[in-house]
């Protein structure tokens, strides 16, 4: 642990400090110069780039756009917003009564405000591990020197990967976990031409958003193709020969050679650098409907913070890139003194396999159940391969499924978030060929003349 005595002090007072440098932290730049054309500015990030769109890191793996692609903001964007960008600068500790924000590398940094904008990090489960070339065959826990053993949250993971695969001409790859991030790795591995091997501790893939029916649409498609999916599994060994992983265990007992493992089991915010009992914490940073902390002058935004769930009416970490822009937003507004509401939102995600588009919004894993005045419609569709599942609450929808065709996927998003009265056309919410002809019609006046449907 740094002393005190150790640490590199600056005497200049900085008026923003922001922890990231992604959607949010940008965001949030952009909203303090709003309001504040001269305050000073300063971001932190721990990693090597300037910036990049995290949802095209795995485009990138799988060839479909270039490294010059990928950057959402250039150099221009901090030179003509002043804002003092540095890379390579991990924070380890903040001190809330003293306002320092103190990196690894001992530097402390004096703020006025401070917004809390981190991310999450990739989740490494603890698995044994056994080196089949030593001579007592010896074991131990999560050893990082592992090669052919990586996750997929970052730019560099993606370049490493690919680097690895090309170096070592891997055909096969092995994914631990069949959530979001997963199904994301997948694809970009499918599209390479690559097998895969999905090992999943649900009983289906995509188990948080997906049904078994949309699962099951997608586990055909991935199967046909020569792949597998190990459900209601895990690995409980993993093996090593010569510094490389090669192979690993199954709950099961199965025993599956393997060059190369991603592990993708989730996310957690990346609150390790927040001392406990320091501000309000969950799942994530508890943040208000103006994004600020539980201490004052801090604010969080993005994938580290628990936002208003406007579909549960409570806070909730809801990780994804729309959602974190219109969070940095609203706390860099109201950093440099204005007064921004955060209106909420609900989760959205999308994944593209094998040529299946789906969609998942809201909450769709809830059952039909008559005294909370839920209904569950589906339309599905086998020669077409499509599937939609809609949920509905007090005749209004809550949770959006579509595999398949996703082209009016914007439309249930608008009712979703404008809380729309289906009741007069739900008899055809969820029949394939659901549209804006079919909406209630004062809602599609509103449509029409107001701001649109966004998509």
């Amino acid at each position: 642990m740094v002393t005190k005595n150790n640490l590199k002090r600056t005497n200049e007072m900085i008026d923003y400090i922001i922890i990231g440098n992604s959607a949010a932290g940008l965001a949030a730049a952009e909203g303090i110069r709003e309001l504040d054309k001269r305050g000073k500015v300063m971001i932190l990030s721990e990693e090597d780039f300037l910036n990049y769109s995290k949802p095209l890191i795995t485009y990138l793996l799988e060839g479909v756009v270039s490294l010059d692609k990928i950057y959402f903001k250039d150099k221009k964007f901090y030179r003509d917003n002043n804002i003092d960008i540095k890379l390579n600068t991990r924070v380890k500790s903040i001190d809330i009564d003293k306002m320092f924000a103190i990196s690894t590398d001992s530097n402390e940094y004096k703020f006025r405000k401070l917004l809390i904008a981190s991310g999450g990090r990739p989740i490494i489960p603890e698995v044994k591990v056994v080196y089949e070339n030593t001579y007592d065959g010896s074991q131990s826990e999560n050893d990082k020197n592992i090669e052919g053993i990586f996750t997929l949250t970052t730019l560099k993971d993606s370049i490493n990967i690919k680097t690895y695969i090309e170096k070592n001409k891997i055909k096969k790859v092995s994914i631990l976990g069949g959530g979001l991030i997963g199904l994301k790795s997948a694809e970009a591995f499918l599209g390479i031409g690559m097998s895969i091997n999905i090992i999943e501790l649900a009983d289906r893939i995509l188990a948080a958003t997906f049904d078994r029916q949309a699962s099951g649409i997608i586990e055909k498609r991935i199967k046909s193709k020569g792949s597998n999916i190990y459900k209601n599994n895990t690995i409980e060994e993993i093996y090593v020969t010569d510094g490389k992983i090669s192979g690993y265990r199954l709950k099961n007992g199965r025993k599956i050679e393997c060059r190369l493992l991603i592990v993708a089991i989730g996310v957690i915010p990346n609150i390790n650098f927040i001392n406990s009992g320091a501000l309000k914490i969950n799942r994530g940073v508890v943040v208000d409907d103006y994004m600020r902390t539980s201490a004052k002058n801090i604010y969080a935004a993005g994938d580290v913070a628990e936002g208003l769930d406007i579909l549960l009416g409570e806070n909730r970490n809801i990780a994804i890139w729309p959602l974190a822009v219109r969070q940095g937003v609203v706390s860099g507004i109201n950093m440099a003194g204005g007064n921004k509401k955060y209106n909420g939102g609900f989760f959205m995600n999308s994944v593209e396999i094998l040529q299946i588009p789906t969609i998942s919004m809201g909450l769709t894993n809830i059952v039909e159940e008559r005294g909370k005045n839920i209904e569950v419609l589906k339309d599905f569709n086998p020669k077409k391969n499509t599937y939609k599942k809609v949920v509905i609450r007090d005749n209004r929808v809550i949770g959006v499924i579509m595999v398949g065709n996703i082209e009016r996927a914007g439309i249930y998003a608008g009712l979703i978030r404008n809380e729309i009265d289906i009741s007069s056309v739900k008899d055809n919410i969820s029949r394939e060929d659901f549209g804006i002809i079919n909406l209630p019609v004062n809602y599609k006046k509103h449509l029409v003349i107001g701001e649109g449907i966004e998509v």
